[in-house]
């Protein structure tokens, strides 16, 4: 009876002995490192898709790509305008002048100013004019006379009488009783009709001539003064080519006032002052 209990007691020391051991095993080799990532609390992420729609300008700078806008409109230009005018025959817009004004007297075949007289007139070496266009022309011949060229002024202003006087005269020495040449384009104008009853016009040669013809084209002065009047605010007034518009025959030596934004367009342009005041017509 002794001897099973002592069996029994040694039988219990040896399973806790064993037990001893595998605990101690165990604990051995257990993960303290997950033990503590375990033990520390989880974050858990969650995703959110939300949609924007971005403006045109946001869109082209993320995808690099230019949104396509619709076409600015074209301003439309009024064909009655003096632009709209231009633009329907080629031209440029012209500058906005005031053709009412006193640069702007037009005196032609078809076109007559009766017995005008400017309100002031000036003497500028032996020939009267408009005083408004005194200092322009001074600056224009100084301008030639700097380039080492000789100035002959010769019928600035006349007078309704003068004219008169003068178409009488011409005629008889041409033999044409309406002042016109075989062409039929006038060489000489009725008096209330010449530009020279304006005072704002000049016939300026190299040298005195009896009769001017356009050979003068070929002078050195009216090359210089074709090319630069413009700039002291002077045209050729009837031009090569433009017979049919102004009535009048070529005359290379005859240079109208008209002031410098009016006489660009018109030389840039190869207008005649009818031509350019077509453009602002009522």
């Amino acid at each position: 009876m002794k001897n099973n209990r002592l069996v029994r007691l040694i039988a219990g020391l040896v399973l806790l002995a064993v037990f001893a051991v595998v605990l101690t095993l165990s604990i051995k080799n257990y993960d303290y490192d997950k033990l503590m990532q375990d033990a520390q609390p989880k974050t858990v992420v969650v995703t959110v898709e939300v949609t924007v729609t971005p403006d045109a300008a946001a869109a082209s700078a993320v995808t690099g790509k230019q949104e396509e806008q619709p076409p600015e409109p074209v301003p439309t230009v009024d064909p009655d305008s003096p632009a709209g005018r231009a633009a329907a025959i080629g031209l440029p817009e012209p500058p906005d002048v005031d053709v009412s004004g006193w640069e702007f007297i037009l005196a032609n075949p078809s076109t007559s100013i009766s017995t005008y007289v400017p309100p002031q007139l000036e003497t500028l070496e032996g020939q009267q004019f408009d005083s408004r266009i005194i200092e322009p022309m001074k600056a224009f011949i100084k301008g030639a006379r700097d380039q080492g060229l000789s100035v002959y002024l010769s019928s600035g202003y006349r007078s309704y009488n003068d004219q008169e006087a003068n178409f009488r005269r011409v005629c008889e020495l041409n033999g044409v009783p309406d002042g016109k040449d075989a062409k039929g384009f006038y060489i000489t104008l009725p008096a209330g009709n010449s530009e020279h009853q304006s005072g704002l016009c000049c016939d300026i040669t190299d040298i005195y001539y009896s009769v001017k013809n356009r050979s003068l084209e070929d002078t050195a002065l009216y090359k210089w003064m074709s090319v630069h009047c413009q700039e002291y605010g002077f045209i050729v007034r009837y031009p090569d080519g433009k017979e049919a518009v102004t009535e009048i025959m070529y005359e290379p030596w005859h240079f109208r006032y008209v002031g410098n934004e009016a006489a660009d367009y018109i030389m840039e342009n190869g207008l005649t002052l009818e031509e350019f005041l077509d453009l602002y017509k009522n």
